[in-house]
């Protein structure tokens, strides 16, 4: 595996993404999202999707305010995560939970097929807790999908538990899950404690003294030193 960066978000990102979250408008503008049959619907013909959803990433950005990341492997876009405050978000439609305004809200994420199980998707995670850090927020929260299917904008709970997720409010289907700064910070500082004890847990090296070599008695010659080209 070639080398990986991880970028925030542009407007120009979008023409690497899937076609199907190419014209998916559904955290940008509280678009119905796409039909996996691929099949168009009538407020999808009034506009071409994936010039709106270029459009919406770049002023997000030009306000200093880029909503997510991308993930590429020798200039391969092979992963990206769109986050940002729930405020700047489309807001969800009852009775799905409404997210916090003290969290950051992970909208979606999706990883190449052939690059999963790479760690590419808990790479996206990391970034959106550090972007919760650099905005000073309490957590990041993000809906999970327990009826999870392929090609969908919503990710699948098992695995947001997986990751460290808990639910926050629940939903029959669509529950909104939870992961604390202060919490990462716990796992943080038990993880240094726990490098502190194995580091004193190792025995230290210590020096073993080169004895010095014997005078030969007067009148014996010196003991040779073997070359070490003869060894």
């Amino acid at each position: 595996m070639g080398s990986r960066r991880v970028t925030p978000v542009t407007g120009g990102d979008v023409e690497d993404l899937p076609d199907a979250c190419q014209v998916c408008l559904f955290w940008e503008l509280g678009r119905p999202r796409p039909d996996p049959r691929g099949t168009l619907r009538s407020d999808e013909l009034a506009g071409d999707p994936a010039m709106q959803k270029q459009a919406w990433w770049s002023s997000q950005v030009l306000e200093e305010q880029p909503p997510g990341r991308v993930v590429r492997i020798d200039d391969e876009l092979v992963g990206y995560a769109l986050f940002a405050p729930p405020g700047r978000l489309a807001p969800r439609k009852t009775p799905a939970p409404a997210a916090s305004e003290d969290a950051l809200l992970l909208a979606t994420l999706w990883v190449d097929a052939t690059h999963r199980e790479h760690g590419i998707g808990r790479l996206l995670i990391q970034a959106a807790l550090k972007e919760a850090i650099r905005l000073d927020l309490a957590a990041v929260e993000v809906y999970g999908d327990r009826r999870y299917r392929e090609q969908d904008c919503v990710l699948p709970a098992m695995w947001l538990v997986h990751e460290g997720f808990e639910v926050h409010r629940e939903h029959p289907r669509y529950p909104l899950l939870r992961l604390e700064m202060k919490r990462t910070a716990r796992w943080a500082d038990t993880l240094e404690h726990a490098l502190d004890d194995i580091r004193a847990a190792i025995p230290r090296r210590v020096p073993v003294p080169v004895p010095s070599p014997t005078p030969a008695p007067e009148g014996l010659p010196s003991p040779q030193r073997s070359s070490p080209e003869r060894r």
